[in-house]
């Protein structure tokens, strides 16, 4: 898959003066994305939580699952300080997990619970 033409159908354009630099800026939030090609790493800000490196490199396809999922969010308007990626959350068989995307209510508790596939 050609990320670059993928990530450019999502709104996200060149970002001036940076080489491989692909950047989405969310009118609502005065917020930002960022995607580097050259350093393959995903930049979420510095208002969303990520609990984990994981979803934030090219490592695995199912990072810019996460990457869509999280765009789609601010685009509809959920506020980047109550998204947090790769929160440990407990399973149901009594041990830890890690949910992808959790969305909090502006009084912490959790709101939305997603889990992202390619």
């Amino acid at each position: 898959m050609d990320f670059k033409k993928w990530v450019t159908a999502l709104g996200f354009s060149a970002k001036d003066g940076s080489e491989g630099v692909f950047i989405k800026k969310y009118p609502n939030s005065r917020y930002a994305l960022e995607v580097d090609f050259v350093k393959e790493s995903i930049g979420y800000g510095d208002l969303i939580t990520c609990d984990s490196k994981t979803t934030q490199n090219f490592s695995q396809s199912e990072s810019f699952v996460v990457l869509e999922c999280v765009d789609r969010l601010l685009t509809k308007g959920y506020k980047p300080q109550n998204i947090v990626l790769e929160k440990v959350y407990p399973s149901g068989h009594g041990t830890s997990g890690r949910l992808d995307i959790c969305v909090n209510r502006e009084d912490g508790s959790p709101y939305l619970l997603i889990e992202c596939k390619t």
